[in-house]
């Protein structure tokens, strides 16, 4: 019939002609869109077994492997190490699980505390917030560089059915690695 015709042509139109011209894909966002998008993946022919997904710190979701899509797929977080023991102490203190950002809230007012107590009294200087070997916060290592960029030494975590596990442990310091 012509209704079948018709959206044969546009199905057609819709598939990827050959192989992808990319073996990996960044998707920038996290939650209910995200899973949204991956659930879409396979429609667009694009198979994860031959795509490797990739995300940000936004993935960082115990419930993110429901998403077949997703299985497999790396990204970047501050290590689920160094975050637990403040997990657990602001469940103690609230009875509930502490918002993603209390962590960066946190770590904020740890190092302005830090900084008042300098050897020769409070020291908020440039130089003294853009150390090299950076602080320890609760998401892992960070640092300021002097043109305003903060740096953190992040996980690499690999998306499994049971939820977020680590590929590549986050680095505990910034020194450089040589051979």
């Amino acid at each position: 019939d012509e209704i079948s015709k018709r959206a044969h042509k546009r199905l057609e139109r819709l598939q990827t002609i050959g192989e992808l011209p990319f073996d990996a894909l960044l998707v920038a966002d996290g939650g209910k869109r995200l899973q949204s998008i991956a659930a879409l993946l396979p429609f667009y022919d694009i198979d994860p077994k031959k795509v490797r997904m990739m995300g940000t710190g936004q993935w960082d979701d115990k419930d993110i492997g429901a998403e077949p899509a997703l299985l497999g797929a790396w990204f970047a977080a501050p290590s689920p190490v160094a975050r637990s023991d403040f997990e657990n102490a602001y469940k103690a203190t609230f009875g509930k699980s502490p918002p993603r950002l209390a962590t960066l809230a946190y770590d904020a007012a740890a190092l302005a505390a830090v900084l008042a107590r300098g050897k020769n009294g409070a020291d908020f200087s440039v130089a003294a917030i853009t150390v090299p070997s950076g602080f320890w916060g609760r998401d892992g290592i960070f640092r300021f560089l002097p043109e305003g960029v903060a740096e953190r030494g992040l996980a690499v975590m690999k998306v499994t059915r049971k939820g977020p596990e680590i590929l590549s442990r986050a680095p505990d310091t910034f020194q450089a690695v040589t051979n």
